[in-house]
């Protein structure tokens, strides 16, 4: 009796609880019509050593369902970017809203893009602002560019409606790195290092060729390293960018073209399911990292004369196929380690696993990941498509 009491009153308290949530008031005393949404931050430095400011704010009058490109009238844009300058990012946010007659908001804001020269002096200013912003989302993307931040604004919106869709979708499709605020806080706050993906703008491929206006195209490029906050040199390369999401396992998809050992003509593959398990040993309190990588390849095209059909021929392009994995992913740490930079955090898997020897290695640790700390690779990806052509389509033709 007394436990279908205690039941009937659970019931009562859940069915409660619900009609309180669906009648509740808003969240925000300001109405939604009185918001503007910026879900795109660009952040520059002008010749003086000001702060440019940038927001994009989509344009909910002008985006009608059923109306091509979303806009009310022909040739109208369904987004808007408004630009002040100021002496910090505080100051020209307030120019901005000074101008705009709906109260800015960040809550939809995913995507920010900063300057090549402001990431050389450094993110400080702006993790300070984005910290003080309880609205500001900290897995917002970040991202840098070469040149002027505002190049972004030129970019023709040919396949998604809005800019920050395309850069999301670099990194939902794992074109490139996948680095948030939230990493970049923790990073800081620790002194350690980090990977930001770059940005590249060039010349409108040909599916715009017929705009009478030549426009920018936007696309993915290498990654900066981020030293204590600020950029440092080098950079990495667009194909060391790639290979270090198999280091971090975060990769869906990627080709690889390599020479045929037989007789070095080349053979395209498709990469899949690559995964990358960090292994840690130590002799003598001497740590060392162990990187082993497993996957999968399917042959995508083949100028080779090596036959498929043969075991052994098979067997000897797979290595080949690790081999240039291995010698990839090396290169690609090499180059952090030049900067001395742990960027795939090494020093963490030493701390979780053996946490007596970190204490007794030099308090540099980035002198000691970049001078001697032993790092192997070992790479296991196997082929398991070559298609339905088990020769070169040339070779077979001649």
């Amino acid at each position: 009796m007394r436990l279908r009491i205690l039941r009937n009153r659970l019931i009562l308290l859940i069915l409660s609880s619900v009609i309180l949530m669906s009648t509740s008031a808003c969240w925000s005393p300001v109405e939604l019509n009185d918001r503007a949404f910026a879900n795109l931050m660009l952040i520059d430095l002008t010749e003086d050593g000001q702060f440019e400011l940038t927001l994009g704010f989509p344009l909910a009058n002008r985006m009608i369902p059923g109306e091509v490109g979303g806009s009310g009238e022909k040739g109208q844009k369904p987004f808007a970017f408004v630009t002040k300058t100021g002496k910090s990012l505080p100051h020209a946010l307030q120019d901005i809203q000074s101008d705009i007659s709906r109260d800015i908001t960040f809550g939809q804001t995913r995507n920010i893009v900063i300057s090549q020269k402001l990431a050389k002096r450094g993110l400080d200013p702006l993790l300070d602002f984005i910290s003080r912003h309880i609205a500001f989302h900290i897995s917002a993307n970040l991202f840098i560019t070469p040149g002027k931040a505002l190049e972004i604004v030129e970019t023709p919106t040919t396949f998604e409606r809005f800019i920050s869709i395309l850069l999301r979708s670099y990194v939902e499709d794992k074109e490139t790195i996948d680095t948030t605020l939230r990493d970049i806080l923790r990073t800081r706050y620790k002194s350690e290092d980090i990977l930001v993906p770059l940005l590249a703008f060039g010349k409108q491929p040909e599916i715009t060729a017929k705009l009478e206006k030549a426009e920018t195209w936007l696309g993915v490029d290498g990654a900066a390293i981020l030293k204590k906050g600020r950029m440092i040199n080098p950079t990495l390369s667009k194909e060391d960018m790639k290979t270090s999401l198999w280091i971090d396992s975060n990769i869906k998809v990627m080709i690889i073209n390599i020479e045929s050992p037989t007789d070095g003509k080349e053979v395209s593959f498709n990469i899949e399911n690559v995964k990358t398990k960090v292994q840690v040993k130590h002799k003598e309190n001497v740590p060392s990292i162990h990187l082993q990588t497993r996957g999968t390849a399917s042959i995508l095209a083949s100028d080779s004369k090596l036959d498929l059909k043969d075991d052994a021929q098979l067997i000897q392009l797979q290595k080949a196929l690790n081999q240039e994995m291995r010698n990839r992913i090396l290169r690609a740490i090499n180059t952090t380690r030049t900067a001395q930079a742990d960027v795939f955090h090494f020093k963490d898997y030493i701390d979780w696993k053996y946490p007596h020897v970190l204490q007794k290695i030099s308090s540099d640790w980035n002198e000691f990941y970049a001078k001697e700390l032993e790092i192997e690779s070992t790479v296991n990806v196997r082929i398991r498509s070559t298609g339905e052509a088990y020769k070169s389509i040339k070779e077979e033709s001649t």
